[in-house]
């Protein structure tokens, strides 16, 4: 008799304690999206390419938004585009960058040539900015492009 009356009682200390929600850490997990949006370049590696032939750089975003984005970025270097834009379409979470690497770039008794692709800002059709890298560095968003004959 005395197991069954201690039973009892150990069971609704349990249960009066599953009721105060501020003790209880099984109700009061934090599913907020605490991470804002960011858009990076998807692959940081360096890009190697032949004079004339195409650079594709992808840029993606963390989560698909319901407007468009704007992504700047820059291109220094043997390939000279200084401020150019490419929209994330609705509900996009990547974008695709596209850019030929000139011919002449490279000029013996040269080897090769390089190229840096950076990521400068993002905007929403709304104007707010969005934070450029996973880890809010945009220093860290750039990607070498090296041009070397055949």
């Amino acid at each position: 008799m005395k197991k069954i009356i201690f039973l009892v009682s150990i069971l609704s200390i349990v249960m009066f304690q599953s009721c105060k929600k501020h003790d209880s850490p099984g109700d009061n997990y934090d599913f907020s999206n605490s991470l804002p949006p960011y858009v990076t370049i998807k692959d940081l590696s360096e890009v190697d390419v032949a004079p004339g032939d195409p650079v594709s750089i992808t840029l993606q975003m963390r989560t698909s938004l319901q407007q468009t984005v704007t992504a700047t970025y820059k291109v220094e270097g043997a390939i000279n585009i200084p401020n150019a834009t490419v929209v994330f379409p609705l509900e996009a979470k990547e974008a695709k960058i596209t850019f030929n690497a000139p011919a002449n770039a490279v000029v013996p008794p040269a080897t090769s040539a390089t190229a840096v692709f950076t990521l400068i800002k993002a905007q929403t059709a709304d104007g707010r900015a969005l934070t450029i890298g996973q880890d809010a560095n945009a220093s860290l968003q750039k990607v070498s492009v090296v041009i070397t004959p055949p």
